[in-house]
């Protein structure tokens, strides 16, 4: 959604999103230039750079243990496409009050974050990790982190493992924003790059289907048990670790953009146009 000066909002689609973002003028030559630049890089901050499954599931059990609610052994608290205020409500049918189940996600917000502060998952970035951000920093490519954490940690725990200086954009639970395409969007517009210009770095099916829904390049890295890389089958890339990429691997990843399946194309038509067999028959 966008909010014009008179204050009545126009909604966009993707496909106007890509054409108001689509690089003209100086920009356009400079990027001619230095192609790699033209380009966005997006992380799934709490599956690709670090693994924090484990921490999310545990502080969910402590909430439920100190506030007496039931918690079913098998329940999906996915934290990747649903907000926790909706897991709340929807899923674990906890409460029907969206202010009571906001209180309650931020108590799982401090849970979790103390979970994290404690635990290893935030001590050190996942194997590759390190070595494709310097890659991609060396070529001045901007790079995003995105999280349904709130800032402080995410930046807290960039900062434990010596890589804040990477991220340009950073996309948190302070935004609001309830699922994971609307977050790639928000990082997109944060990074002034289309959407078809950017892609994701992901290990999820839900990822990577919020990904293409954005028309984005989706690379997958099966770093969790629960998605090994046959579930992940439906990404333009599929990498065992992020540092058996090249940045030249990112310009061939868009390198046949408008020629692929489903993308709209221009086709010549071998009908004269009608005025012209008008102007024919008149002459005749």
């Amino acid at each position: 959604m966008q909010f014009r000066l008179g204050g009545e909002p126009r909604r966009l689609d993707v496909a106007a999103l890509n054409e108001s973002l689509k690089a003209g003028g100086a920009l356009r030559l400079r990027f001619h230039n230095r192609p790699d630049e033209a380009y966005g890089c997006v992380f799934d901050f709490d599956s690709i750079i670090a693994n924090t499954h484990g921490a999310y599931v545990h502080a969910w059990r402590k909430l439920a243990e100190a506030k007496g609610l039931p918690l079913p052994r098998y329940a999906r608290l996915s934290m990747h496409a649903t907000a926790p205020e909706r897991i709340i409500m929807d899923v674990l049918g906890w409460t029907s009050s969206m202010k009571e189940a906001r209180a309650l996600a931020f108590e799982l917000a401090e849970t979790y974050a103390a979970e994290l502060a404690a635990g290893p998952a935030m001590a050190a970035p996942l194997p590759g990790v390190r070595e494709w951000l310097d890659a991609l920093t060396a070529f001045n490519v901007p790079i995003a982190a995105v999280s349904v954490l709130d800032r402080g940690t995410v930046k807290r725990a960039l900062e434990r493992m010596h890589l804040h200086d990477h991220f340009t954009v950073l996309v948190t639970a302070e935004d609001e924003l309830e699922s994971t395409a609307q977050r790639y969007l928000s990082a997109c517009l944060q990074l002034a790059r289309p959407p078809n210009m950017c892609a994701v770095f992901g290990g999820s099916p839900e990822a990577i289907t919020a990904a293409h829904n954005c028309t984005m390049k989706a690379v997958a890295v099966p770093v969790s048990p629960d998605y090994p890389a046959y579930k992940l089958r439906s990404a333009d890339v599929t990498v065992a670790r992020l540092n058996d990429l090249t940045v030249y691997n990112l310009r061939r990843l868009f390198a046949n953009s408008g020629e692929e399946f489903m993308d709209l194309r221009t086709q010549r038509s071998d009908d004269k146009p009608a005025n012209r067999r008008r102007v024919a028959s008149a002459l005749l």
